[in-house]
């Protein structure tokens, strides 16, 4: 099955009428680009859209006044593609003595609740998971989709996304601490993994530039998870890549000697890449983050949420290096393909198991050696 990719808007494929979504009809009548419905019916096109309407629909009806079936089925589609915009004969002037071939008897009230044909969005999707975009789909019509993709292009959709928030932001500042407020953050936080001694991994004294190289994988990492809102394991492959793209401890194994250096390759990275958009706030938060996250929710369990992080990118690790499921039944996935990191490359198994065995190796120094300042 071929795959379904965003058009680029021109003037040959954008919608005449609003001017602001992909075209994907063209009027019967007068060849004018449309996009849905709404715009097939709007006022700048009602003349035209009447007249087909009345010209075409209403002769097919009456070819079998007889067929009540026929009727029936003629009506189900008149009813899906201009309920909202029905026959008005005390506007039009129009009256029965016009479509003397149109038994009106058989025509049901296409008012009436009772004789409502197409459910509306919110029935549709009763009983649906609405965590799954595979099954929301296909329970959408061609405009809902049109509208869906039409309004991923707009910065609208920037409206509709609360900012994610990270677990790491609690902290107690006092000697006494609330131990309800204790259970209901470490609830939050990742599993942090089995972790072992320092000393069963390496028997020499670690180097002082091992600090500074944890810092800047910390420092990638914050920035990784507040780029994906959060959604950092959906999207394991793109967010692995760019955590190493930002780290070069990771990419490269490159050392670093203090902590500025460190956290400003990550923040130079970031402006040398090609797909990922940052600027200085984006910037100011990943130092802010980087600082809590070392400090950890109390001086007594400074630690924790640096092996909250640590643990939560081998996880992610994980998860990236395990094949994608097949999408032959997806048509969702196949709608929206690869095309929100388009310029990221993936990193393949190996480098992702190679990267799992350092950070295996800067989990156990942080629980055993680690201290800052």
């Amino acid at each position: 099955m071929a795959t379904a990719k965003i058009v680029e808007l021109d003037e040959t494929n954008t919608c005449k009428i609003c001017d602001n979504a992909l075209a994907k009809y063209s009027c019967p009548k007068c060849n004018l680009l449309y996009c849905s419905l709404n715009c097939y019916q709007s006022n700048s096109h009602l003349e035209c859209s009447e007249s087909f309407y009345k010209d075409n629909i209403l002769t097919e009806l009456s070819l079998d006044k007889n067929d009540v079936e026929s009727q029936k089925k003629m009506l189900e589609i008149l009813e899906g593609t201009h309920r909202n915009n029905q026959i008005a004969f005390s506007e039009d002037g129009d009256s029965e003595e016009d479509y003397p071939n149109l038994n009106f008897e058989d025509i049901p009230n296409l008012d009436s609740d009772d004789d409502e044909i197409y459910l509306d969005i919110g029935d549709r999707l009763a009983g649906v998971d609405l965590d799954d975009a595979e099954q929301v789909w296909v329970k959408l019509t061609e405009d809902e989709k049109q509208e869906f993709v039409s309004f991923l292009k707009s910065e609208d959709v920037t409206k509709l996304i609360p900012p994610w928030q990270p677990w790491w932001l609690y902290y107690a500042d006092t000697k006494v601490e609330d131990m309800s407020l204790k259970e209901t953050y470490k609830n939050k936080c990742p599993v942090i993994c089995d972790i072992k001694s320092f000393s069963q991994m390496k028997t020499k004294i670690p180097a002082d530039c091992v600090k500074y190289n944890l810092i800047n994988i910390i420092a990638a990492y914050a920035f990784t998870a507040r780029y994906f809102n959060g959604e950092h394991f959906d999207f394991s492959k793109e967010a692995v890549s760019c955590m190493v793209n930002i780290s070069l401890t990771l990419k490269s194994s490159q050392n670093f000697e203090d902590f500025e250096t460190a956290v400003k390759s990550v923040e130079q990275e970031c402006i040398n890449s090609d797909w990922i958009v940052s600027d200085s706030e984006n910037i100011l938060t990943m130092r802010d983050d980087l600082e809590k996250i070392i400090n950890g929710p109390k001086k007594s369990d400074s630690k924790y949420y640096l092996l909250c992080a640590l643990s939560d990118i081998l996880h992610l690790l994980e998860k990236a290096v395990k094949p994608t499921e097949a999408s032959n039944s997806k048509v969702f996935t196949k709608q929206f393909p690869n095309d929100h990191f388009p310029d990221v490359k993936l990193e393949d198994a190996k480098s992702i198991k190679s990267h799992s065995k350092k950070i295996e190796y800067f989990l156990s120094y942080a629980k055993d050696c680690f201290t800052f300042p």
